[in-house]
């Protein structure tokens, strides 16, 4: 958080650009993960690879990319490891602070390219972070699901984009129930993977059912959205 502070200060004093830093405290405690080196930009641009799925000499690996936001970040990290133990299936983890600081981006993009039609197009943000990197991508919060789908445009062409998120009616419980409840949390985030690479025809779809079976998720209960 303090880079962002550093960051907004200087935009904001010495660029003396339009903007507003805000802190946002939430009721769970946990260490947040240290700085990589080389993402203090990314990071005010919305998104950073926190975790790196490992190098792999396979031809075709079988890979994800998974994007998390505040406290549901540590789903997604948490998923990566029931991926790659129970599935065979590596991920990269990306710590998104601001999906809507992407859409921005993105929707400029797009303004200046309807625009400047003979110029060289300008590549979203997001496009040009997840490009390298194959596999469907897969974005869990605790916020609603349009909260994430704000960049769906701006997923590289061809890759499959699976969104998480808390519709419903709020509610008071235990946080692990609240989660597996709204249907985000570590066991949703793997099976939303599964199925994706299922829909690209990289694995069969009896493995998405074995997970749903192993993680005991059950598919009876009302959508979240309604109940």
């Amino acid at each position: 958080m303090g880079v962002i502070l550093h960051h907004g200060l200087k935009r904001m004093v010495e660029k003396q650009d339009n903007v507003f830093y805000y802190l946002t405290l939430l009721n769970e405690n946990y260490p947040m993960p240290g700085l990589v080196p080389g993402t203090e930009e990314q990071i005010i641009k919305g998104m950073y690879l926190l975790d790196p799925a490992p190098a792999t000499k396979k031809k075709d690996p079988l890979q994800v990319n998974l994007l998390g936001s505040g406290t549901i970040l540590r789903e997604s990290i948490a998923a990566k490891a029931l991926l790659a133990t129970d599935w065979g299936v590596a991920a990269n983890v990306w710590s998104c602070p601001s999906f809507n600081e992407l859409a921005r981006d993105g929707q400029d993009c797009e303004r200046h390219n309807l625009l400047h039609p003979q110029d060289a197009a300008r590549v979203p943000f997001v496009t040009q972070q997840l490009a390298p990197h194959a596999g469907p991508v897969i974005a869990s919060t605790d916020y609603m699901k349009n909260y994430a789908e704000q960049i769906r445009a701006f997923i590289p062409q061809g890759r499959a984009y699976k969104v998480l998120g808390t519709d419903g009616f709020g509610r008071s419980d235990f946080r692990w129930r609240l989660r597996e409840h709204f249907e985000i949390n570590r066991h949703y985030i793997v099976v939303a993977a599964l199925k994706a690479l299922a829909d690209d025809g990289m694995i069969p779809a009896a493995k998405i059912a074995e997970a749903i079976a192993k993680y005991r998720i059950d598919t009876t209960k009302i959508n979240p959205l309604y109940a």
